[in-house]
């Protein structure tokens, strides 16, 4: 019986199921506890006795429900729990069908179903869990539990090749080709490289063994010798700067770049050579030098310090190789490299101002292997030729006589091939064939000096001194207009006159050691051929400050300028217009680098503090231009030679080279 309001069936207390004639009277509003089903009474004799199984025509269910004999209280509680009612979402009362019972239908027949055995555990019946009450107001729709099936519904592949995941459609996954696509006659671009999820910890493992497994390459220098960032920053400096600085040129007809570095790029040792020598004329105490340190944060000074010294030991190590055959083309080939090592070498003493003489030993090297073996290039030759020549001849400025050693330099010689085009002043000229003439004239006077010869200028060396003064006079440069070389030829020809002039007037013992420019004379010599003379008069009384006017304080006095015995007043004359000429040149104007020897020889001549300042001037612009040491060199040279003016040693005044070798300085002015 079915109590309304409630959602389950109250079974009956009888245990016995009802008969059929009051099943007919059910009302046909009561709903069975299966909308689908049907109870059917049993049939026959016993029929109250007999439990039945009744299977529903229309569930899907595999289980069964069963009735066995109880009592009414545990009838009532499985009716409450295997009966539960179900509402339709439309709340739409179903009908139950009747049909009719087949006739070959008995009850007897019925059996009842055999019960599964349920094992008996040893152990007490296990305490059910409590289930914990979720928070929270429950659902009035509870969700469906999620039932899991056997069969999975498979996505969408990704594994497909790149045309049919491109064109959309439905690959077959087949290797090397798709199928599909050579079906539908396109080309298969075949399949994305299967890429599989790693960590990063996997990632960076990978990578290391990538990099261990990679193989080790060497990439060899483009140049030979130029392999580190030290050596890129002497190399930049000498093509930007120092072969600059080392010829008058253009940088068009730069030799020093044309020809020397055109063979170091095939020659390890003069390539050496050439970063040797850039390195040695590096200051790095000037605002170029910090700059280059500032600007390159991969080097520092030790570095760039230790690297020259490297360059320079291996320039030595493969000059002093051995030539072997001289008719073999490769050691001829092998020549011009050398004599441009030579080169380098005597450029690096200018460079760091090397007091020691080791300048000779490389122009003796040049003479000794020129007149051997010269190069095969005719044009590398007249350059080279030109180049140690312009030295050999200055070096008599500063070489000191010595009666083991021969003279480098020689009146009668001649060049092997016509130097042209000219670089220099002096050598492919002609002029400082009188500088070598000059020297041997004063070598003589020396050794007349010592000897205490009188005269010491015997008439053979004014005979020749005549005629070297002819021959001043009537040399002419020859040099395009507006080249700046014209007027340091005019500059070099004056500078020989004075040479040749203080040579052949050298101090008597005899005569007294001071003289003073201030002679009690009407008249004073000038100093300048601008200045004009003036008397030493008395002004007239209209001149004369009267005894109203208070005399205004004399300034300081200059001190006297101390003149060597029997001065001329054409010494003095020359100085003043060499030192215009040096003064009309720019600081930055190529020909700086010829004006270091004039510098020298004018500057021993100056006796006036004036006409000094303007020699300290001059040699501290060649020095900003050039960078090469040498002219501190000669700055201390002309310094000693000034205080010895100062005191009236003539003598020592007249022989600087003298001077130059108690100073223990040997070294090349040009």
């Amino acid at each position: 019986m079915t109590s309304e309001g409630n959602s389950s069936v109250v079974m009956p207390p009888s245990p016995l199921w009802t008969n059929p004639i009051q099943a007919n009277r059910m009302d046909t509003g009561q709903l069975s506890p299966i909308s689908t089903e049907l109870e059917i009474p049993p049939v026959g004799v016993g029929a109250s006795s007999v439990p039945t199984m009744i299977h529903s025509a229309t569930s899907s269910s595999a289980e069964s429900w069963s009735t066995g004999y109880s009592d009414g209280t545990e009838a009532s509680d499985e009716a409450e729990h295997d009966m539960p009612w179900e509402n339709n979402s439309d709340d739409v009362l179903a009908v139950p069908k009747i049909e009719p019972l087949d006739d070959g239908f008995h009850m007897d027949e019925v059996k009842e179903a055999p019960r599964t055995p349920v094992p008996e555990s040893k152990a007490g019946p296990a305490p059910q869990a409590k289930m914990k009450r979720p928070r929270g107001r429950p659902r009035k729709h509870p969700l469906t539990p999620q039932v899991a099936t056997n069969k999975v519904a498979k996505g969408r592949s990704k594994t497909g090749c790149i045309t049919c995941r491109k064109r959309k459609k439905k690959c077959d996954e087949a290797k090397p080709r798709c199928l599909n696509c050579e079906k539908n006659a396109v080309v298969c671009e075949g399949y994305h490289e299967k890429t599989i999820w790693k960590s990063g910890k996997e990632k960076a493992e990978e990578e290391r063994q990538k990099r261990h497994s990679l193989p080790h390459i060497t990439l060899q220098p483009i140049f030979q010798g130029v392999e580190t960032p030290e050596d890129m920053v002497f190399l930049n400096h000498y093509i930007s700067h120092l072969s600059g600085v080392l010829t008058v040129e253009g940088q068009h007809k730069n030799a020093f770049k044309d020809m020397l570095l055109q063979m170091a790029v095939e020659h390890r040792g003069l390539m050496h050579s050439i970063l040797s020598v850039a390195s040695r004329h590096i200051d790095y105490d000037t605002p170029y030098g910090v700059k280059i340190l500032s600007t390159n944060p991969k080097i520092s000074l030790n570095s760039l310090l230790t690297r020259s010294q490297f360059h320079h030991n291996a320039a030595m190590e493969k000059l002093c190789e051995p030539v072997g055959n001289e008719n073999d083309p490769k050691n001829k080939a092998n020549l011009s490299p050398r004599y441009g090592q030579m080169l380098c070498l005597l450029l690096q003493t200018l460079a760091e101002g090397n007091p020691n003489g080791e300048h000779r030993v490389h122009l003796q090297a040049y003479k000794n292997l020129i007149q051997q073996s010269p190069p095969p290039d005719n044009a590398f030759l007249i350059f080279i030729t030109e180049f140690f020549q312009y030295r050999v001849f200055a070096d008599e400025l500063i070489r000191y006589p010595d009666v083991h050693v021969p003279r480098l330099a020689t009146e009668d010689w001649e060049p092997w091939l016509e130097i042209r085009p000219a670089r220099l002043i002096g050598v492919a000229d002609g002029l400082f064939h009188y500088l070598a003439q000059i020297t041997t004239i004063r070598n003589a006077i020396r050794a007349n000096m010592a000897a205490e010869v009188d005269p010491v200028v015997d008439y053979t060396s004014l005979y020749r001194a005549a005629e070297i003064d002819s021959a001043i006079r009537e040399w002419t440069p020859r040099w395009p207009p507006g080249d700046s070389r014209d007027r340091v030829g005019l500059l070099y020809k004056q500078m020989m006159w004075v040479y040749l002039f203080r040579t052949i007037y050298p101090p008597s013992p005899s005569s007294p050691s001071g003289l003073f420019t201030q002679p009690t004379t009407t008249s004073i010599v000038p100093l300048s051929p601008t200045s004009q003379p003036h008397s030493a008069r008395t002004p007239p009384s209209s001149e004369r400050p009267t005894s109203s006017h208070t005399t205004p304080p004399r300034a300081e006095s200059p001190p006297p300028i101390r003149y060597p015995p029997h001065h001329d007043h054409r010494i003095t004359l020359a100085v003043d217009e060499s030192l215009a000429i040096l003064d009309s040149f720019k600081p930055s104007d190529p020909v700086q680098t010829l004006l270091l020897v004039p510098c020298l020889v004018i500057g021993c001549a100056c006796f006036a503090p004036s006409q000094r300042d303007r020699v300290r001037t001059a040699i501290r612009t060649v020095r900003g231009y050039t960078g090469l040491r040498n002219c501190d060199r000669v700055g201390e040279v002309l310094e000693e030679v000034w205080r010895l003016m100062e005191r009236g040693d003539w003598t020592r005044v007249w022989d600087w080279q003298g001077v130059a070798r108690s100073m223990g300085l040997d070294f090349s002015c040009a």
